[in-house]
């Protein structure tokens, strides 16, 4: 495919795509910010497209998988002044979770491959390895922690077939800024987490996953509200959802509903504290357990709070097939940050 921004351009394209990008080169799009008169000087030039590259992108890759046991999330991402990688693992019998999380400052540790089709996202610190391997349609993931219940080790492959429809979009976002993002709600899980002397077994078929591979120039203060999950419904059908709550304004939107890999887009999407609708859609969470990590530091105010949920309700597809959602498991996050 070609490039996000061609190289005579300096926007880049407002598109949805039915698969990821080899090269969603949004860096390359120009932005307002300090520096931005700089852009195009000779010799100056680059030092604003380092600025604007290095402290002005943000980008991580999140990633679910749910079991009949457990649910795990990880992410490995960046936000230029710090990095950020977590992981946590809640027991869905009782909601024991067991989570480390980490930034540190700058690119620490931290190397997050330019697209989500090749390379390898990687975070490292004391007590903390997260290894994202791409391959456009399929994904291997390596973490070892260590948690305030023990160690955790999980080694999974998160699998999409070839005919799956996965979402790629960019969109505008306000004050002449962008976001890049791929998304997929219905993947099938293998492999296991080890929890201390406990082994997790993660089977295709009964083990599904979730990912957000996301670029983009972001807000000064970015609120928002996700929900994704994976999951059969009552009737079989593999479905996923992504919701995000507001929707910027534009064209295209990542809200989607996907039934056995098939996607189709959402509107008039509202997200509560405990339940979601859209049209066709309406789900209700119940709480089994939660995670925050918060900063507050210079230049850098961070919130995040994770609900891991249990969703009922129903979603109708585009030809009048109503799925009966019960106990579909997933997260609602709460996000609020200034950067």
């Amino acid at each position: 495919m070609a490039d996000l921004v061609s190289p005579d351009e300096v926007r880049p394209q407002v598109k949805a795509w039915d698969a990821p990008l080899d090269h969603p080169n949004i860096e390359d799009a120009r932005i307002k910010h300090t520096f931005a008169p700089l852009a195009g000087v000779p010799g100056v030039g680059r030092v604003e497209a380092a600025y604007r590259q290095r402290f002005r992108l943000k980008s991580w890759q999140y990633m679910t998988a749910v079991t009949d046991e457990m649910f795990i999330a990880f992410v490995v991402g960046t936000a230029g002044f710090a990095s950020n990688g977590f992981v946590y693992a809640a027991e869905l019998a009782n909601g024991r979770v067991h989570k480390k999380f980490a930034i540190t400052p700058l690119m620490v540790g931290t190397e997050l491959a330019p697209s989500s089709t090749q390379g390898t996202h990687r975070f490292h610190t004391r007590g903390l390895s997260v290894a994202i391997e791409n391959h456009a349609r399929t994904f291997d993931a390596r973490i070892d922690a260590k948690t305030e219940g023990g160690p955790l080790v999980a080694d999974l492959a998160f699998s999409s077939r070839t005919n799956d429809e996965h979402l790629a979009l960019c969109v505008p976002l306000p004050g002449g800024r962008w976001n890049y993002t791929h998304k997929f709600a219905a993947f099938d899980v293998s492999g296991a987490v080890t929890l201390g002397d406990r082994r997790i077994e993660f089977q295709p078929g009964r083990s599904f996953g979730t990912m957000d591979f996301t670029k983009m120039y972001a807000l000064r203060h970015a609120v928002w509200r996700w929900i994704a999950l994976c999951g059969r419904t009552t009737q079989g059908r593999i479905i996923g959802l992504n919701l995000v709550d507001p929707t910027p304004d534009a064209p295209v939107s990542e809200n989607a509903l996907w039934v056995d890999g098939k996607r189709q887009p959402l509107a008039n999407v509202r997200i509560g504290e405990s339940d979601a609708h859209a049209d066709g859609v309406s789900i209700q969470l119940r709480e089994v357990a939660k995670v925050e990590q918060k900063l507050d530091i210079p230049l850098v105010r961070h919130r995040l709070r994770h609900v891991i949920g249990s969703f009922s309700g129903s979603v109708t597809t585009q030809t009048g097939e109503k799925l009966d959602v019960r106990d579909v498991v997933g997260i609602h996050e709460d996000y609020d940050t200034w950067w």
